[in-house]
């Protein structure tokens, strides 16, 4: 079985250099090494790092397909309608280099919608293979607010003043 391995650049010359010096072979000590290293390993260890490994690999690929959805879904009219300055949309707040295009050509105009369309229907496919594929996870829900009240000090501030019951004299 051939597997690429990609060293550390400080590493590579290192281990060259002592197979020339011992006279063994780049791949008996690479193995060696490997056997050692998995001798020694604490094997849940290794499981939970992979699973790790794995698990912020998932969650960089979804947010790359979260921040392309958005991107041509939900901020997409707002973007269109500040390249094209379309009417009703004030610019007065906007500094000048986040200002939109002065001017478009009806030519680059029709492109433009075109590639804006194009870009919504992507982002639809795209929640629709998602919808799919994490049909099995529950929705995202906020937490309730921590800093809220509890129910026990909200019920004490109608109480009687001073500790008195309201039922005394």
């Amino acid at each position: 079985m051939h597997r690429t391995v990609y060293f550390w650049r400080g590493l590579y010359p290192l281990l060259r250099r002592f197979c020339r010096e011992k006279n063994v072979s780049f791949n008996k000590v690479v193995n060696c090494a490997v056997e050692a290293f998995l001798g020694r390993a604490d094997v849940e260890e290794l499981r939970l790092r992979a699973e790790l490994e794995a698990l912020l690999r998932e969650e960089a690929g979804l947010r790359r397909v979260s921040n392309a959805m958005l991107r041509s879904g939900s901020y997409l009219p707002s973007y269109v309608q500040r390249v094209l300055r379309e009417p009703g949309r004030s610019l007065s707040h906007l500094q000048d280099p986040q200002r939109p295009l002065k001017v478009l050509n009806p030519k680059e105009e029709r492109v433009f919608r075109k590639i804006a369309a194009r870009r919504e229907q992507i982002a639809q496919e795209i929640a629709e293979v998602q919808e799919q594929l994490l049909r099995g996870v529950k929705p995202f829900r906020l937490k309730p607010d921590l800093h809220r009240r509890s129910w026990s000090r909200a019920r004490a501030k109608t109480k009687a003043e001073g500790g008195e019951k309201e039922d005394a004299c």
